[in-house]
């Protein structure tokens, strides 16, 4: 268990640096720049096997009754929530350029409806699947496809909103109900997608034996 929380964390320091370079580029004029490296940190995430909540959802679709992966996956979630705004408070102290772009996203997604932010979830969580899958097929390619894709496209990422959510609120505002739904939903939106391609292509029954 503290292998997996400690590569928990490891992912989130990996989406806290790319949610720094992506706030810092928009800062600058560059978003679409900075949605290019954001796949910095996902790519980093794949090749030294970190654990990342959306990029490992979607596989308990391939074996639903797999208790122990679940926990994992739970456990994952947990740790990647908590280093992500955590760290969100440490980058806004020492990056104050990244917090008014920060607090504009996260503004316009406490905003959203609970529907949109769902829908905009299941495509993040549809992308990221098909970043670490391809990754795992031999494709390093995905993490600089489908990141940049889901960044521009305005899709939710559970994990790089709770960078944001710390970077623009801090302690300040951060648990409230309303918070707490949007994050719920997103994470719920990620799961969703990210299983959707496991689930209609997985085999679901063996064939009989002729």
């Amino acid at each position: 268990m503290l292998n997996n929380i400690k590569l928990s964390i490891l992912s989130g320091l990996m989406i806290a640096v790319g949610g720094t370079i992506y706030l810092s580029c928009i800062a600058k004029g560059w978003t679409p720049f900075g949605a290019v490296l954001f796949a910095a940190g996902l790519y980093t995430i794949c090749v030294y096997g970190f654990n990342l909540y959306t990029g490992k959802v979607g596989y308990i679709a391939y074996n639903f009754k797999n208790v122990n992966y679940i926990g994992l996956v739970i456990l994952i979630l947990v740790f990647n929530l908590i280093t992500t705004y955590l760290l969100g408070i440490v980058c806004a102290y020492a990056f104050p350029a990244i917090v008014e772009p920060a607090k504009k996203i996260y503004e316009a997604k406490l905003a959203a409806p609970l529907l949109r932010l769902l829908i905009t979830g299941i495509f993040c969580g549809l992308l990221m699947f098909l970043a670490v899958d391809t990754w795992k097929k031999g494709s390093p390619f995905g993490c600089f496809i489908y990141i940049p894709v889901f960044i521009i496209s305005g899709f939710d990422h559970s994990i790089a909103n709770s960078f944001y959510n710390g970077v623009a609120n801090g302690f300040a505002d951060a648990f409230t109900m309303q918070n707490a739904l949007v994050v719920i939903t997103v994470v719920i939106g990620n799961a969703i997608g990210g299983m959707l391609v496991p689930m209609m292509t997985r085999v679901w029954k063996e064939a009989k034996n002729s």
